[in-house]
């Protein structure tokens, strides 16, 4: 004999299963809700993953491309470093060049002023005594050095002196002549 159920018992029965057929099925429905929640939360996931990506390799090419710029940026400066330093080597040279062109400079005035002041010494000690004639076109003093290379006192004031009238001292015959000269 088997176990009979009621009327009643089974209505609860069926009235328990729909009831919890009804709850899984809202359960289901609610897995399945989360689910396809969970699959766009997990694609939003995915592409900000993807984007971040993308950022990332960005900032490393970026980063790259500041590298090569700071370095050549960094070799441009390393080169105009050097050619400021070769400048201020050559200045350097170069104060160096005219400091001795101006001793060279100074040296040469102060010879060339000596040999000019005893060509003019020479020149008035012999016109003195009227031994020589100097002609009108040739200074009769010593001139102020102009800056350039010449000088104006050079081998052609040579062709500008002639003797006029030379005495000739014969020693034989007249001593006291040659004492004068002597002296003087």
């Amino acid at each position: 004999m088997g176990c009979r159920r009621s009327k009643t018992s089974q209505k609860k029965s069926q009235a328990r299963f729909k009831a919890l057929k009804a709850a899984r099925k809202s359960q289901l429905h609610q897995l399945e809700e989360e689910v396809a929640t969970l699959t766009e939360f997990g694609v939003l996931l995915s592409g900000q993953l993807h984007q971040q990506e993308e950022l990332i390799h960005q900032q490393e090419e970026e980063a790259q491309f500041n590298n090569k710029l700071w370095a050549v940026t960094e070799e441009e400066c390393w080169e105009a470093q050097k050619k400021v330093i070769q400048q201020d080597e050559e200045i350097v040279s170069l104060k160096n060049e005219v400091k001795q062109l101006k001793r060279e400079n100074k040296s040469a005035t102060y010879s060339t002023k000596y040999f000019e002041t005893k060509y003019y010494y020479a020149m008035s000690v012999i016109q003195k005594y009227g031994m020589i004639v100097v002609d009108d076109n040739m200074p009769k003093s010593p001139s102020p050095i102009p800056l350039s290379s010449s000088s104006s006192f050079s081998s052609s004031s040579y062709d500008q002196i002639f003797v006029e009238n030379p005495v000739y001292v014969d020693d034989n015959n007249d001593n006291s002549n040659n004492n004068n000269n002597n002296e003087q």
